[in-house]
């Protein structure tokens, strides 16, 4: 494999490494391509905050358990929650012990300390993420920050030589421009500064040298990252405590000057300014208004539904049993009550449905066909 491209932003840094080496394998020079934009973010923020509700939303479903066993229907109709959102908040309450479930869903009150762990699982997701950020908008050597985050010290000392920082005029994802007249005074106000401290957070360059505020903070940050390009800075992640959070931040070091400014700026700016506007509601409308619809989204509705269901509640709740995990684990009734109407026959039909996922179709594909089509259902 030759070339790895990710077209928006992987969910880690641990994900995003497993992912590119799998180019190159043979050891043949290889190319992988990151694009990514600030909406990216958002839409991982919206499916965090599917699935890892808010301790409360866990809290609502706890306080109604028993030392009893209570059907799952019944929990549901007590908490008053929608199916979807019930379904995804006692499946958290149960990894972490909240929730005990046998294998027919029946309910019973788990142990009280499940919410340090559900919290601590809820902040190392949103960790990862934010480090896969300021991974994929820093202004140092790619490969240094990957071997670094994975704790090889001695290795991130020596720059690969061959990224989009070390040899912008390789890259093929991003094209650079000379700086304008105010960005080379702004670098030299920074040079300036760096003279007197040596070093400074790049926040609080910002805030002393921008007093009016007529640069933006990206703009000031892509001057930043130009600098760190021609050699005159170099720019360091680092982290402090802050009540108890770690917060991030990019410190910035004078490296040598002494160069030709004028040289050493040129080609170095960014042409594409980050990403940071959502798009329009009338265009997103505009585009979900001709996207074709999925099986599961437009059902055909047949005289056996019923039947298939059961049947396939039977052969779930077996399975579950079988495995010795609630009957959700293997799949949920929304799930159930897609295959049910749509009735996939193949591979293809069976990923259409929301929720399906290939580790189901290659495990369960045979015997759901069967279940489906059976006596000419």
């Amino acid at each position: 494999m030759r070339t790895v491209i990710h077209t928006a932003l992987p969910g880690s840094l641990e994900a995003y490494y497993q992912e590119i080496g799998r180019a190159g394998r043979d050891g043949q020079p290889s190319r992988t391509i990151l694009m990514h934009s600030y909406a990216d973010r958002r839409t991982h923020d919206f499916f965090f905050e599917r699935d890892y509700p808010d301790v409360s939303v866990l809290e609502a479903i706890f306080s109604k358990l028993t030392a009893e066993p209570q059907e799952k229907s019944a929990v549901q109709r007590k908490s008053r929650m929608g199916e979807e959102d019930f379904d995804k908040a006692l499946e958290k309450l149960w990894i972490h012990g909240g929730a005990v479930m046998d294998f027919a869903e029946n309910i019973t009150r788990g142990h009280d300390n499940w919410r340090e762990t559900y919290v601590a699982q809820a902040n190392q997701k949103q960790q990862q993420l934010d480090l896969m950020l300021r991974f994929a908008e820093s202004n140092e050597c790619r490969m240094s920050a990957l071997v670094r985050h994975f704790g090889d010290f001695s290795g991130a000392r020596q720059p690969c030589g061959i990224c989009d920082f070390c040899a912008p005029e390789e890259c093929a994802g991003q094209r650079f421009r000379d700086a304008t007249a105010d960005e080379k005074a702004t670098a030299e106000i920074i040079l300036t500064a760096l003279r007197r401290a040596g070093s400074k957070a790049t926040g609080r360059l910002y805030t002393e040298l921008n007093p009016s505020g007529l640069m933006t903070r990206d703009s000031f940050e892509d001057v930043l990252g130009a600098m760190a390009r021609a050699g005159l800075i170099r720019l360091v992640s680092d982290v402090f405590e802050k009540d108890g959070k770690s917060i991030p931040f990019r410190k910035a070091f004078l490296l040598d000057d002494r160069e030709e400014f004028e040289i050493l700026m040129k080609a170095a700016v960014e042409k594409a300014p980050r990403v940071r506007k959502r798009k329009k509601k009338s265009e997103s409308r505009g585009k979900r208004k001709h996207a074709p619809k999925t099986l599961a989204q437009a059902p055909v509705v047949r005289t056996s539904d019923t039947g298939v269901q059961e049947a396939l509640r039977r052969w779930r709740l077996a399975e579950a049993k079988k495995r010795g995990v609630p009957a959700f684990r293997i799949f949920t009734d929304k799930v159930l009550e897609s295959m049910a109407l749509s009735r996939p026959a193949t591979a293809a039909e069976l990923l259409a449905i929301p929720g399906i996922g290939i580790g189901i179709v290659e495990k369960y594909g045979a015997q759901l066909y069967r279940l489906l089509h059976e006596d000419g259902a």
